[in-house]
């Protein structure tokens, strides 16, 4: 029996029509009724798939893990979800933030006292915008001048309401003409849900063809002000953690968050 074979085995699945998708990284694969998908971080996926598990949606749905044969939900270093319709929609950034108010509210009572640290470039990138990490010394300088710009900005002052959220929910929404919005690949992070509302909007604004009027649907107040911020953070520090060295993309990204940058701080 091969590796994939195997993988197939331990989630009661067969070789039988397998398409792979596209999307994300695109290293996910649907067989019959699941979508499989490879993984690094046994212990995070254990974690994330175990509140996936316990949440009940009502307005919008999420793609229920399947668990293998041994009861994870990790197996041969892959994951596996149930197939749900959807498709992706650049835009419909009103539609998009009720769905994340509706799924934030849910996650709201989940604990995240243990939420187990990554060193991926996002995660490391979510604690850049937060202050909790410096900048690598090893970024190009020129990335590294734009951030530090950004990061005078923005002060820590304590006082923020942290949960879990999901931080990438623009192209993570997909959606149907009958069934409920569909959420997927969650990307748990600890911060306010305004952060996740920021990065939501700037996302649709920068790769997604939203005009920048789009950002009056978020309160025009110092805090949101702060959270957009911080969202741009966030995403220009990954474009330069993995950049190695190549500016180009940095500042592709940099560009299409300029108009925010030059609009709205």
């Amino acid at each position: 029996m091969d590796q994939f074979a195997k993988v197939l085995h331990s989630f009661h699945l067969s070789g039988d029509a397998i398409t792979r998708l596209s999307g994300g990284q695109n290293t996910s694969i649907r067989v019959q009724h699941a979508v499989l998908k490879p993984v690094e971080d046994e212990r995070h996926y254990e974690w994330m798939l175990r509140i996936i598990e316990k949440l009940s949606p009502r307005e919008y749905r999420l793609s229920k893990p399947i668990r293998s044969v041994n009861g994870t939900f990790v197996s041969e270093g892959w994951i596996c979800t149930r197939f749900e319709q959807g498709h992706e929609a650049k835009g419909r950034v009103e539609e998009k933030l009720r769905v994340s108010r509706s799924f934030h509210r849910d996650l709201s009572h989940i604990s995240a006292k243990d939420f187990p640290l990554a060193d991926h470039p996002w995660s490391k990138s979510h604690r850049i915008a937060w202050q909790e990490d410096g900048l690598p010394h090893d970024m190009p300088k020129e990335a590294h001048d734009v951030l530090t710009g950004l990061l005078r900005k923005v002060n820590r002052d304590g006082h923020y309401k942290m949960q879990l959220i999901h931080g990438d929910l623009a192209g993570n929404i997909l959606f149907d003409e009958t069934l409920p919005p569909l959420i997927i690949d969650f990307s748990p992070t600890i911060a306010p849900v305004e952060y996740a509302e920021a990065i939501l909007v700037c996302d649709c604004i920068a790769w997604q063809g939203s005009t920048l009027s789009e950002l009056r649907l978020l309160p025009g107040d110092e805090f949101y002000k702060e959270m957009i911020i911080r969202a741009i953070i966030f995403r220009l520090s990954v474009s330069a953690i993995l950049s190695k060295g190549n500016i180009t993309p940095f500042f592709q990204d940099y560009n299409a968050f300029k108009p925010i940058i030059d609009d709205y701080i």
